[in-house]
């Protein structure tokens, strides 16, 4: 099903903004299937998070508590301490831990994880994951999980094999792959990664698309061979790139990730401060985010851009209509109808916003790569 190369349209200066896309079909109406549906999509409210982030327990500059008011001050909802872990007195550790449950405690309407950024082998520090459990987990497995496999003879697979096997249930795990182009040499070593780690451990949900640290020059800290597009990972925003690569050969791996990173003030924004991720959930709980994470029910946006925003796919024979993260089998001849319904965000009450919808079915033929279910908002 090829849908469209680009479309890009510009909304008026209103606060709310609704398009209605109708793409070629014929008069013939056929039935849609749907493959993987999300029942949650369409009534649950979304949640702002950040999945990474640092305290004193690695190279941080603030306190676990500090950290979370900080990431409150600035509207998250949701947030992950995620401490290095090759530090022996850093993440997972009794203190670790200790801290982070008075942060909970200091704040009961706040959903916090205790995660890790684990240094992925074999690469010598190079490629770091984003490893968040349910909180029910954590002090049990991060601790072992860092002692066992933040080793310099680790395997990735047997690191990755434990976690699954621990974790059991899905959606008790959710692994990301962080600032994945900054020091590389090849993108497509992005490509070969995420295959190789989701054979080993399908809880790899996929790229952190939009790094943190997005105060440094050059943004991202990416002073190697590339260079972040718009602020976001050349993985993610090159069209035909890695993620295009992913997405076309029909693995469910997302990039709508933007983080903080944050360390301090002078290298990056506070949680929620710049960079943020609107998750549906399916619950208002960790475990409901871990889920939504999953599903790839999310978006996100860098500097208030949008505060809502919902995007959908309607087509003669759907029940309902698809969020981002279902998929459906359509036949190339049905008539399809995107809806974009959006508020602006106080970063764009006197910009001009732009759509673009970038995608096509999977093609099976590299060379058609390109997005199949993206859309990308900005400024003007």
């Amino acid at each position: 099903m090829h849908l469209f190369s680009l479309i890009k349209t510009l909304f008026p200066r209103t606060v709310i903004s609704a398009a209605l896309l109708l793409l070629a079909g014929c008069a013939q109406q056929q039935d849609a299937e749907v493959l993987t549906e999300i029942p949650w999509a369409l009534i649950s409210r979304p949640l702002v998070m950040d999945t990474h982030s640092h305290t004193r327990f690695s190279d941080g500059k603030y306190s676990v508590d500090e950290v979370v008011q900080l990431a409150i001050n600035h509207g998250c909802d949701a947030l992950a301490i995620t401490d290095h872990s090759d530090l022996s007195e850093g993440a997972a550790t009794a203190g670790y831990f200790s801290a982070i449950n008075a942060a909970r405690k200091k704040h009961p309407g706040f959903i916090l994880f205790g995660g890790i950024e684990w240094n992925i082998p074999p690469y010598g520090g190079r490629e770091h994951v984003t490893v968040l459990l349910d909180p029910m987990l954590e002090e049990n497995l991060l601790g072992t999980f860092k002692q066992q496999f933040e080793q310099d003879d680790a395997e990735a697979d047997q690191g990755l094999e434990w976690l699954a096997e621990k974790t059991a249930i899905a959606d008790k795990a959710v692994l990301i792959y962080n600032h994945p182009a900054r020091k590389d040499d090849d993108l497509n070593e992005n490509v070969r990664d995420i295959l190789s780690w989701r054979e080993s451990n399908l809880q790899f949900i996929g790229f952190e698309g939009a790094p943190g640290h997005q105060r440094k020059i050059p943004t991202g800290s990416y002073r190697n061979h590339f260079q972040t597009r718009d602020r976001w990972d050349p993985v993610t925003a090159e069209i035909g790139g890695a993620w295009d690569q992913l997405l076309d050969l029909g693995h469910n791996v997302w990039a709508a990730l933007a983080v903080s990173d944050f360390h301090n003030e002078k290298m990056d924004y506070s949680p929620c401060e710049f960079a943020r991720i609107h998750i549906y959930p399916e619950d208002r709980t960790a475990r409901g985010i871990l889920a939504g994470l999953r599903a790839g029910s999310f978006w996100a946006d860098h500097g208030h851009i949008l505060e809502d925003l919902l995007f959908t796919l309607s087509a003669p024979g759907l029940s309902l209509p698809v969020t981002p993260g279902e998929v459906v089998r359509l036949r190339a001849s049905q008539a399809l109808q995107f809806t974009v319904l959006l508020q602006r965000g106080a970063g764009a009450l006197e910009s001009r916003l732009i759509v673009e919808l970038i995608g096509n079915g999977r093609s099976g033929n590299r060379k058609f790569y390109s997005h199949n279910h993206c859309y990308r908002i900005k400024t003007g």
